[in-house]
């Protein structure tokens, strides 16, 4: 299979994605727009790469934007970024731009940003203070349903069943 076709789309669509979340990151850090906005524009850009780039097996840029996207779930919920999550964002979005441009170059798949991935992941870890009115509190989740409801069973009527088999038979080639 010719995938020349579906890498030149990928690299049309994550360079574009990838200004737009420059854009939102400046925009972010700057104060121009709301950060929930600037957060969740991130967030689905980030998610947007992400399946693109596994579905051409490019494992490195997939990664990096899976922990990106894990990295800012909680910005989504209200908790504040620093400016050293700003920075690693930033950083973040320079890696997926050199990893983007060597797809366009080369056509092979680029190399693993571990020492990136693993700063991400470190400093996600650190707790974040939430943005006023934000609750501090989980979400309550749905109990558990008690009891597997079954499937509800079709039965074809008989008639039907003669009808579907005459079509079919029909529909042999001679």
């Amino acid at each position: 299979m010719n995938l020349e076709k579906y890498r030149t789309l990928f690299v049309d669509e994550a360079s574009d994605h990838l200004q737009e979340m420059a854009r939102a990151l400046t925009a972010l850090s700057a104060g121009d727009e709301s950060a929930s906005e600037a957060v969740d524009t991130l967030f689905r850009m980030a998610h947007s790469i992400k399946g693109m780039a596994a579905s051409l097996d490019y494992a490195a840029a997939s990664s990096l934007a899976h922990v990106l996207e894990d990295w800012m779930e909680p910005l989504r919920s209200g908790a504040l970024i620093d400016s050293a999550g700003l920075s690693l964002v930033a950083e973040a979005i320079a890696a997926l731009e050199e990893m983007v441009a060597c797809v366009d170059e080369t056509g092979a798949a680029p190399q693993p940003r571990a020492d990136l991935i693993a700063r991400l992941t470190a400093h996600s870890a650190i707790s974040v203070p939430r943005a006023a009115g934000a609750s501090a509190e989980p979400a309550p989740t749905a109990a558990p349903l008690k009891k597997k409801l079954s499937r509800p069973r079709h039965r074809r009527s008989p008639a039907r069943s003669v009808f579907a088999r005459r079509r079919s038979i029909a529909s042999w080639p001679r």
